[in-house]
């Protein structure tokens, strides 16, 4: 029987919208009357009402990012993952549930999925890698990359961007 796809749909966002994203993308901790002032003319409760109607509709998430070079997370890893035919969603489906996986995509090309890992030591990433992700059902190889060195994540540079002679400012 094949799979039912859901056609994605752009998002019906309009300017003001547009607005509150980069102004929270800036800063996550705005309030809603600090992001109404930055704007300007718009009250505070329409800023209000609407990042409430983006977060119920998923249009956006507010969390905090930690910098993993200062939250101990210090071996990083990227994963090209290919998968048997078809197991490509099941594949990710149990992958989005493992707190050292921090990114994960479907992908075009040889892969079929990309992921960003992140453990304490090799040994741990190893070992994960071996005993978690290369027996998920539908796994048939993996290519894994070690990350040197993290300048940037989440539109933020990290420390070592900053101590690497960049700055820390957008």
């Amino acid at each position: 029987m094949a799979k039912q796809v859901t056609p994605l749909r752009k998002p019906e966002l309009d300017s003001l919208d547009h607005n509150i994203i980069a102004l929270l993308q800036e800063d996550g901790r705005l309030s809603a009357s600090e992001v109404a002032g930055r704007i300007g003319n718009i009250a505070e409760r329409t800023v209000r009402n609407r990042i409430a109607s983006l977060l119920q509709n998923k249009h956006i998430v507010i969390s905090a990012i930690p910098d993993p070079t200062k939250v101990g997370r210090d071996v990083q890893a990227d994963l090209l993952i290919e998968t048997a035919p078809g197991e490509g969603d099941a594949v990710a489906s149990r992958m989005v549930e493992f707190d050292q996986v921090s990114y994960l995509c479907a992908m075009t090309g040889e892969y079929n999925l990309g992921a960003s890992v992140m453990a304490d030591t090799n040994t741990d990433l190893y070992e994960f890698i071996e005993s978690e992700i290369s027996t998920i059902p539908g796994v048939r190889r993996i290519n894994t990359m070690l990350v040197m060195r993290l300048y940037k994540v989440f539109n933020t540079r990290t420390s070592t961007a900053v101590t690497s002679g960049g700055t820390n400012e957008h």
